[in-house]
């Protein structure tokens, strides 16, 4: 596994795949990218306009340097479900709910919104098949869904797919209730939870976060998903991780740093685009 920090000043950073360790760097292959705080809220309802969205999509979009048309990103409102559709025209998500896209077609960018969740990203370079999902804890199992619905509708291997797991609330910060806790360890593996005392955490997150006291744990989205991925055959050596924790970073919007301070949160846009 590569480990990587996506900290930065822009508006939106972009990274490359790899593979068998090694960045597929170069024009014919897809980049994963998440917009940052800077950029402002992207969220996204059906029955909602926002200008600053579509601002920064466009900007992404239009920053392609290979294609003469920039692709069209494509928009799905967020249920925290499992439900992942293969795209072939911007129209196949319209008024549609769900957390994953998959496509083979470098004109279009599929776009989901996160914040504090995991997003995760999937590219293979045989099939050309790419996508990203939103994973928030309900969610966790959908890059499996992901890359079946691969299998099944190109041919994908799972040994040739490349995986991104973006910034995202760490185990430093996620601190749940023993009823998650049990839930992920007995669904993904024991290694992902940590008992941990109230004493040991500052701030208040604690008490703000864990409905009904009782004990603590620290959760890592981490270590689930790798259990996912381990066991939907992806190799360890395709996979990359972004080490960021997106609530202690403020680079990064979060939905739990920023609702112990104020009304609202920055919600981020997180996007596979063809280079």
């Amino acid at each position: 596994m590569i480990r990587i920090s996506a900290a930065s000043d822009s508006e939106y950073v972009l990274f490359p795949f790899y593979k068998d360790g090694r960045a597929l760097a170069g024009a014919r292959f897809p980049r994963w990218g998440l917009s940052l705080r800077k950029a402002g809220s992207m969220r996204f309802r059906w029955n909602e306009t926002n200008e600053l969205r579509d601002r920064i999509l466009g900007k992404i979009a239009s920053s392609v340097r290979c294609s003469e048309k920039a692709p069209v990103p494509v928009s799905l409102e967020l249920i925290h479900s499992k439900t992942v559709y293969d795209i072939h025209d911007w129209k196949d998500t319209a008024q549609k709910q769900g957390d994953g896209m998959i496509t083979s077609d470098a004109g279009l960018m599929p776009v989901v919104t996160v914040a504090d969740c995991m997003p995760l990203y999937l590219y293979d370079d045989v099939t050309g098949v790419f996508g990203v999902v939103h994973s928030g804890w309900k969610g966790t199992g959908i890059i499996e869904e992901a890359v079946k619905l691969a299998q099944q509708n190109y041919g994908v291997r799972a040994e040739n797919v490349c995986v991104a797991i973006g910034p995202h609330i760490r185990n430093c910060c996620y601190i749940v209730n023993q009823e998650r806790a049990e839930y992920f360890a007995s669904n993904f593996t024991p290694d992902c939870v940590e008992r941990v005392c109230a004493e040991e955490l500052s701030g208040g997150s604690a008490a703000a976060w864990n409905n009904g006291g009782g004990p603590l744990y620290r959760l890592s989205l981490e270590k689930a998903n790798l259990a996912v991925l381990e066991r939907a055959g992806i190799r360890s050596e395709n996979t990359v991780i972004a080490d960021d924790c997106t609530c202690c970073n403020p680079v990064f919007g979060s939905y739990r740093r920023e609702t112990l301070a104020l009304d609202s949160f920055t919600v981020q846009a997180a996007f596979v685009r063809a280079v």
